[in-house]
């Protein structure tokens, strides 16, 4: 009879949770069931990492505000990444309020990884925001990746050309102080498509997006549209209308790969699994378990010696059944990882339990603001719209 093995360490990966301002462009509404499954890992007798894989915060979409006005600056300095993340905080307070009860343990970890959506913890301002409201100091982390007991975790942002940032030269210098350094795709979202997402702001939650597109014709005109003047002007309007502002330089490597997504009106992100095997070929043996987001699916890729994991999102997004025009929302997924007091692993992609109903794609469409407040309203989170 084998000796059965305790538990030395869980490892538990959330991805691409997005949380916003509470606004129109904020597409997480599950605290509830977050903080609840936080405040049952802080129950745990032995220790937790708990790994936030990029994008927890949705920086991105998140508008600043100040004297009551709403923007979406592109030179995103500490202040205003500090003011983005109070905005976060007050929307969902629950979450960080599990989350502090979970720093509170000494033998616990917290990750926040650094995605495209939260470039913002990069600001050192932002993580000492951070360690403030979550209480403690040596036990919250906010690198690019984690690695620990055969366990590898990334957000993925790095295996996608559209989005991946230079990891040299995370900040530009602007009128003498330092601002983000962020993809130009990511201007182009803050500039011309956050306001086509507060106009449409249930639409951009379904996929698949070929689906979305086909059924709503109005979506793909207006981010065509929207797409080419931002490219055009980019070659040849910004770099000479705004030659002091290191936000505009020329996108030159851009070019061929923007014209190929608008021929194929592809506006999904990269296929990342490929992309991350062909560049940690040499580096794949040396890990069990790996774990990315950014991509919001769920993928298992298994080997006798390894698996890569995609655990998809836990942001509000719909499955559209392109027959009965019927969107079902998607389950949340998180994977945990048990090292044993031998040092071995084991692993599983667990789902979450959130009872949600279905809605009909013509309802939203008629009323896309009603049914964010109905699809948040059973999850108890209330919108400030």
């Amino acid at each position: 009879m084998g000796i059965k093995m305790s538990i030395k360490k869980e490892i538990i990966v959330i991805g691409d949770t997005e949380m916003g301002g509470g606004t129109l462009t904020d597409d997480f509404i599950s605290d509830k069931a977050l903080s609840e499954f936080i405040l049952k890992l802080s129950n745990q007798e032995h220790a937790v990492d708990l790994i936030l894989n990029g994008d927890t915060f949705d920086f991105l979409k998140c508008p600043y505000i100040e004297n009551n006005i709403s923007s979406y600056p592109r030179h995103v300095t500490s202040e205003i990444s500090l003011a983005k993340l109070r905005l976060i905080y007050t929307a969902h307070e629950k979450v960080f309020a599990a989350l502090k009860i979970f720093a509170a343990k000494n033998q616990n970890r917290v990750y926040f990884i650094v995605g495209n959506h939260d470039p913002d913890l990069v600001h050192k301002e932002v993580q000492i925001g951070l360690r403030s409201i979550l209480g403690s100091e040596h036990n919250i982390f906010f690198p690019f990746y984690y690695r620990n007991h055969g366990v590898y975790a990334e957000h993925g942002h790095q295996y996608d050309f559209l989005n991946k940032v230079n990891l040299k030269y995370l900040f530009l210098n602007y009128k003498g102080k330092p601002i983000l350094n962020i993809p130009w795709v990511s201007f182009g979202v803050i500039s011309k498509f956050l306001p086509l997402k507060e106009e449409f702001p249930f639409s951009e939650r379904v996929v698949p997006r070929p689906a979305l597109f086909s059924h709503n014709k109005s979506v793909i005109k207006a981010l065509n549209i929207r797409g080419v003047e931002y490219l055009l002007k980019s070659f040849v309007y910004y770099p000479i209308r705004y030659f002091y502002d290191p936000t505009y330089t020329l996108p030159r490597q851009l070019l061929k790969e923007f014209y190929r997504r608008f021929k194929a009106a592809d506006w999904d992100i990269d296929e990342i699994v490929d992309n991350f095997k062909k560049k940690r070929k040499k580096f794949l043996s040396r890990n069990k378990v790996y774990v990315l987001g950014h991509i919001h699916k769920k993928h298992i890729e298994e080997k006798s010696n390894s698996v890569i994991i995609h655990s998809d999102t836990w942001r509000d997004e719909y499955f559209l059944d392109a027959k009965t025009r019927e969107l079902i929302p998607k389950s949340k997924k998180y994977v945990q990882v048990l090292v044993l007091d031998d040092n071995s692993i084991k692993w599983d992609l667990i789902t979450y339990p959130v009872q949600r109903k279905t809605f009909h794609f013509d309802d939203i469409i008629r009323d896309e603001k009603l049914h964010l407040q109905l699809a948040a309203a059973e999850e108890g989170f209330n919108f400030k719209i």
